[in-house]
């Protein structure tokens, strides 16, 4: 579940009635359980959360999920039926994703209202219980219910600009199509207008791989980039510069795996992926998750991340290519770090990465991990060392996290972090800094905030 303004529920009821949309008889054939899952899932599309891998207009919705809180498919039928919120556009298939829906016109009004009825300091609520943020704005618990043990402190909340974000909204309603993205503004308000302190709430979790993930279906981590350069105007994000493939580079020198191809790019970032861009037909974003997709498992086949970005090219041609050198070099790399981090890690069966975190290498049926699985375990790592590392030397400067890099307030001496760093990691990195202008332009496309490592993760490990 997600960060709420109090009683964000109860008004999506109230409106519900009040415009007709249904009766309180109907509302009242459902349990809180049955509707508490239904008015989630209707909020996480009404955000833009969950893209289905089908339909760009469309979000996810799982029947796993849904048969703990609504056990049978005839019963969804009907709340969908009886609380018209959400539709559906298009069926699952078998191993490939899931239904997908979309917000009715009517949801999109009712969300927006419930969003605008919202009281100043109204308070909070986290899975219908108060919100009470973590001390050191970090869970104490990972997601698999171990401790967590990092001890440094960051916000448990953003101060955001909120004249940057209406003035955004204003022009995003010029187009018909930005929904989601004016959602997602409103809801951003709401939260904070709800939060008593008038900043937006922030709550990170520790991931099973040592990540620190914002909590929440929707957050400022998460979120389109048009909306987090508003919401986060004048503020400075720090990255690291090409992170995996940098962190790869030198997981391999430590074997002593010459890496050429791997190298070129760390070195050559913004030429080769406006090589890959004309060598594929496609935007340098599309060639970017490509690369990106490459390091996690995916491959150059006609089933694998070309397809799924409709890339349309011959095999033939692209085994003559620089990319598909990329590829190979990548899977005989991934198989030496693996080697070297179970060489390692005391015991059989694990690997334990940089950040403390072990991950068994054999499933409880004895099947092997995928190797696409195990590295992304041991990357993560480094890079949550690293980000930890980062934390400590920045301090209070600190306004939000990303995953391989910060929010600031005030610039940073990037030369320093970077010594900082090395020094604490054996890492050498580069670390990129931009200062965060809004973009008040009505044709936005990036609903999702784009490369979120996990999602990429999650669909591309299938194509290894």
């Amino acid at each position: 579940m997600s960060i709420k303004p109090r009683n964000f529920d109860k008004n999506i009821e109230k409106l519900l009635l009040t415009e007709g949309i249904t009766t309180q008889k109907k509302l009242d054939k459902y349990t809180s359980n049955e509707k508490r899952y239904f008015y989630n899932l209707f909020y996480i599309g009404a955000v833009g959360r969950r893209k289905h891998p089908n339909d760009e207009f469309a979000f996810s919705v799982y029947s796993s999920e849904r048969r703990k809180h609504i056990s049978l498919a005839s019963r969804f039928s009907e709340i969908k039926s009886d609380i018209p919120l959400i539709q559906q556009v298009c069926n699952h298939v078998a191993g490939k994703y899931s239904d997908g829906y979309i917000i009715t016109k009517e949801g999109r009004d009712i969300f927006s209202k419930c969003c605008r009825a919202t009281k100043k300091g109204c308070g909070l609520t986290d899975d219908n219980n108060p919100y009470i943020p973590p001390r050191n704005g970090i869970l104490s618990a990972l997601k698999d219910g171990r401790k967590c043990k990092i001890k440094d402190k960051i916000p448990v909340e953003v101060s955001i600009n909120r004249f940057s974000l209406r003035r955004l909204m204003n022009e995003l309603t010029r187009t018909d199509d930005n929904g989601p993205l004016i959602n997602q503004i409103e809801f951003i308000l709401a939260t904070a207008d709800a939060n008593k302190s008038g900043g937006l709430p922030t709550t990170y979790v520790q991931s099973n791989g040592g990540r620190l993930y914002a909590k929440g279906a929707f957050n400022l981590q998460n979120c389109s980039r048009t909306i987090r350069h508003a919401a986060l105007a004048g503020y400075y994000d720090i990255d690291i510069e090409n992170c995996h493939y940098t962190l790869l580079e030198q997981m391999c020198e430590r074997v002593g795996y010459q890496t050429p191809c791997i190298s070129h790019y760390v070195r050559n970032k913004k030429r080769v992926r406006a090589e890959v861009a004309s060598m594929l037909h496609c935007t340098e974003e599309k060639a970017k998750e490509v690369l990106i997709a490459l390091i996690y498992g995916s491959n150059l086949s006609p089933y694998g991340v070309l397809k799924k970005l409709d890339i349309k090219t011959e095999t033939a041609y692209l085994n003559r290519t620089w990319i598909s050198k990329l590829a190979s070099e990548i899977n005989k790399a991934r198989n030496h770090v693996i080697q070297d981090y179970e060489m390692k890690t005391k015991g059989h069966f694990k690997i334990m990465n940089d950040a403390g975190m072990a991950v068994r290498t054999k499933t409880d049926k004895e099947k092997s991990v995928k190797k696409s699985t195990l590295l992304a375990h041991i990357l993560h790592g480094a890079e949550s060392l690293i980000l930890q590392h980062m934390i400590g030397f920045l301090g209070e400067n600190i306004v939000l996290l990303q995953h391989d890099g910060v929010t600031c307030k005030t610039p940073v001496n990037t030369d320093k972090l970077s010594d900082h760093i090395k020094e604490k990691t054996g890492y050498r990195i580069q670390f990129e800094m931009e200062q965060l202008k809004p973009n008040y332009s009505h044709n936005v496309t990036d609903i999702h905030q784009p490369h979120n490592f996990e999602v990429i993760f999650e669909i591309y490990e299938k194509s290894a």
